[in-house]
């Protein structure tokens, strides 16, 4: 992600914290998607992916007082995703078994802890890419570093969109594998994956 990215979405946040509506539109478009594809490949359905994303935003909105003194907005928002889909895996599953458990999982404030967990994950995520072979890598990082799509790449590098394709899933099924062995938290791993090809 560029600077001049993280500087305006900081700036957005500014805003949303005022009340601006517009900020909150452009936020919303800027990581709906994000949220949707990770919601959906944990609960399965685009109604469900859907249900978990207006929840994100209207917790957002509603505590939008509290962006002021968030550092990292990519991480908190990443633990109030990763709560909102855990509470629907959860009501799922005590609906399934007839029990009425009252909600126990963490708020969504960033705690220390879950901060150090989306960081070693990141770190993680890094180690991974730099073991990929040369091409793959290389392909990698001008999807996730400079926000290039495929026909980009394709252009920049001469070759085949199919190609960019083709590197690029292997690359990805690499990284999961290596995260994957090294003990990674998958729906970390699913957010800054999908993070980087949006």
């Amino acid at each position: 992600m560029s600077a001049n990215h993280t500087y305006q979405e900081h700036a957005l946040l500014l805003q949303l914290v005022k009340g601006d509506e517009n900020a909150y539109r452009q936020l919303f478009i800027s990581h709906w998607n994000q949220i949707y594809q990770v919601a959906l490949g944990f609960l399965k359905t685009p109604e469900e992916a859907k249900d978990a994303v207006q929840t994100v935003f209207i917790k957002l909105w509603e505590k939008r007082e509290k962006l002021a003194t968030v550092e990292n907005f990519d991480a908190w928002l990443f633990i109030m995703a990763r709560n909102t889909i855990l509470n629907i895996l959860k009501q799922k599953a005590t609906a399934a078994s007839n029990y009425n458990i009252a909600d126990v999982l963490p708020e969504d404030y960033l705690t220390p802890a879950m901060l150090l967990e989306y960081k070693q994950t990141t770190g993680l995520i890094r180690e991974a890419i730099a073991q990929l072979p040369p091409q793959q890598s290389l392909i990698f990082r001008l999807s996730r570093e400079q926000g290039m799509t495929h026909p980009q790449i394709a252009h920049e590098l001469n070759i085949a969109p199919a190609t960019v394709k083709s590197h690029m899933v292997r690359a990805l099924n690499n990284v999961r594998e290596y995260i994957r062995k090294q003990g990674g938290h998958t729906l970390i791993v699913c957010w800054l994956l999908i993070k980087s090809l949006s």
